[in-house]
């Protein structure tokens, strides 16, 4: 390959991540507006799909607008992909790279968009809108991956990783698994009306942590439960890993978004549920959705680079973190 082609390769591959960012904030968006619509009452103002009322475009009120509003962003940031995807895959260095996450893109987005269909055709069963919250944070988060693979190929020297310690690694992984259980369980109370099913804080209902672990009241229970032990993995990981630069960084910022979630979840009980709240609560939400995944792919990246160095000698005066 010759320079001035590799240089028009990288190019479009920055183009293309900036593209992918680009469509990672819409996509971020759109789970903010789903958030508004559940809390408007809205998701079955359009009771067809994919049409609403039988029409491409009703007649509008605030409710049909927020429903049908979110078809049409939802709509067009298809279009959008399709048109990035095409971009990426011209290129023949950039289509034997990036096939094969541009199609589990496109497999996400083909599942939210059926389980779209399904929350409005079952009448909003609480395991389609769970599942369609878990999927649209998904979509995002491989919009994100996305970007950043398209990124790092288009910089012209790969950014330098050391071997994490295992411990690292371990505690990335259970907030990564305390972070799903934890949009699904909200995904539940939002679905089952137990927003409020705790009215007050930090005790549930002036009695105790956890009256009940049914019902309701149980599901909120288990959603603080849950946030506090998300917060705490996320302390612990923050700390251990506050002398690696990049994933330390990461996950410093993650803590910071979780706890600001546990101050917005507390004034979203006292305050009654208020559409802003609710919003901001999804928004961070989805913020952390994205800085655990950063965390993950940078353990996974450290790891390979870890293990593509087993057969190689270490330069002289090199020590990886993991022997420190």
């Amino acid at each position: 390959m010759s320079p001035a082609h590799d240089l028009m390769i990288r190019g479009a591959a920055r183009n293309a991540g900036r593209g992918a960012a680009a469509l990672a904030l819409l996509a971020w968006c759109l789970v903010v507006v789903g958030a508004l619509v559940r809390a408007h009452g809205a998701g079955l103002a359009c009771p067809d799909w994919p049409l609403c009322f039988g029409q491409m475009v009703p007649e509008l009120d605030l409710l049909v607008g927020f429903e049908w509003g979110h078809r049409v962003m939802a709509a067009s940031l298809s279009i959008a992909l399709v048109g990035l995807a095409a971009f990426v895959l011209r290129a023949r260095e950039l289509r034997a790279r990036f096939l094969a996450p541009l199609a589990s893109v496109f497999g996400i987005l083909g599942l939210q968009i059926v389980l779209g269909g399904l929350t409005v055709l079952l009448g909003l069963a609480p395991w389609t809108v769970t599942a369609h919250l878990l999927t649209g944070n998904a979509f995002v988060i491989s919009l994100v991956w996305l970007s950043r693979g398209l990124l790092e190929y288009a910089a012209a020297a790969p950014a330098p990783r050391i071997e994490l310690p295992g411990s690292i690694v371990l505690l990335g992984a259970g907030c990564a698994v305390l972070l799903v259980v934890q949009l699904g369980i909200g995904g539940l109370v939002s679905s089952n009306g137990a927003g409020l099913a705790c009215a007050t804080f930090p005790l549930c209902n002036s009695d105790s942590l956890a009256p009940t672990l049914s019902g309701q009241v149980g599901l909120h229970v288990l959603h603080r439960l849950n946030g506090y032990a998300l917060c705490i993995a996320f302390a612990a990981l923050a700390w251990r890993a506050r002398g690696s630069a990049r994933i330390g960084r990461l996950a410093t910022a993650a803590l910071a978004i979780v706890v600001l979630q546990v101050v917005v979840g507390i004034a979203n009980v006292l305050l009654r549920l208020p559409l802003e709240i609710t919003a901001l609560h999804s928004a961070l939400a989805t913020a952390i959705a994205i800085a655990t995944a950063l965390v993950v792919r940078e353990a996974l990246a450290a790891r390979a680079v870890a293990q593509a160095a087993v057969d190689l000698p270490a330069p002289a005066g090199q020590v990886l973190e993991g022997a420190r």
